[in-house]
């Protein structure tokens, strides 16, 4: 949701745009489950971008108990969400005491890189990787939709990776068409809200979503300092790629790939690059002068 956002906000021709994600929602009602109560009594200052995002406080009908959540995260009864599509790796301790902020299931990506790649390699070893898997599931989906009688949510969805999507979707339409003003975590123009970012940067931020679009809550307004300089290292490769995109301009993407964190080397970045140019050129007609080059070449 985040670099699309970010590509619709910049080059789009509709400027009203907002981008939804299942991870916020799913922390809320996972939050919820932690302290035993209706998940609409539970409202979270979500800051960051999409799959970047920091829960920096959690309410309880207005009370911040933000400091209970972490208790309970680090107390060994660990109820919060990991999502379908990432391993669960066990979070340090003293680490996440430290932050004094909750991570989303994505952070392990780049706070437990060498666990998830290996996770991966492992993975990749059994002949599937996570993008077969989803295919095959996406398959079986589509042939399971064609029956008009199905009515009820078929097991494999919860493979995908996509639970509570409909929520905040339909949420969003309520708040926007009946004015609710409803907080909801979204991806939209960062408008000064944190400072550090450019205003026409695209953020994913708790805001009342009401008839005049997403506005973010006022109790938000920059990132922990841990956290700035990795949120500022995605927010540049989500720049560059989705430029690169709009654009068919390669040093852009070569630029993109070696800015990523999980990627941070210019020979494996460029290689990654031709490869993935090479394997999409279907669906990449901007790039087609440079895919025929790399293939004489390659």
């Amino acid at each position: 949701a985040g670099i699309v956002t970010e590509a619709l906000l910049r080059y789009g021709v509709h400027k009203k745009v907002i981008g939804v994600c299942n991870v916020p929602v799913g922390l809320q009602y996972s939050f919820a489950d932690i302290l035993g109560v209706d998940k609409d009594k539970v409202t979270v200052d979500f800051a960051g971008l999409n799959h970047m995002v920091y829960a920096e406080r959690v309410y309880l009908e207005g009370k911040d108990v933000t400091a209970d959540i972490i208790k309970e995260l680090t107390s060994g009864n660990d109820k919060s969400q990991t999502m379908a599509n990432i391993k669960g790796f066990n979070w340090d301790v003293a680490t996440i005491k430290a932050l004094g902020v909750i991570l989303c299931p994505y952070h392990r990506y780049y706070y437990k890189t060498r666990d998830m790649l290996n996770s991966e390699l492992e993975e990749f070893k059994t002949g599937k990787t996570r993008a077969e898997v989803v295919m095959e599931v996406e398959k079986k989906l589509f042939e399971m939709y064609k029956d008009v009688n199905l009515q009820e949510k078929p097991e494999e969805l919860a493979k995908r990776g996509g639970a509570h999507y409909s929520d905040v979707a339909c949420n969003v339409i309520n708040g926007i068409y009946n004015d609710k003003n409803t907080i909801i975590a979204v991806n939209t123009k960062n408008n000064g809200t944190l400072k550090q970012f450019e205003d026409d940067s695209a953020i994913e931020v708790s805001c009342y979503v009401g008839k005049n679009g997403p506005v973010p809550v006022e109790t938000v307004t920059e990132l922990p300092v841990f956290a700035q300089g990795l949120v500022a290292q995605i927010k540049s490769f989500e720049r560059l790629a989705a430029e690169a995109a709009y654009t068919g301009d390669y040093n852009t993407a070569l630029l993109a790939m070696v800015t990523n964190p999980l990627i941070s080397d210019d020979i494996r970045g460029r290689k990654l690059l031709n490869e993935m140019l090479v394997a999409h050129k279907d669906y990449l007609p901007q790039f087609k002068d440079v895919i025929e080059k790399i293939e004489k070449v390659e």
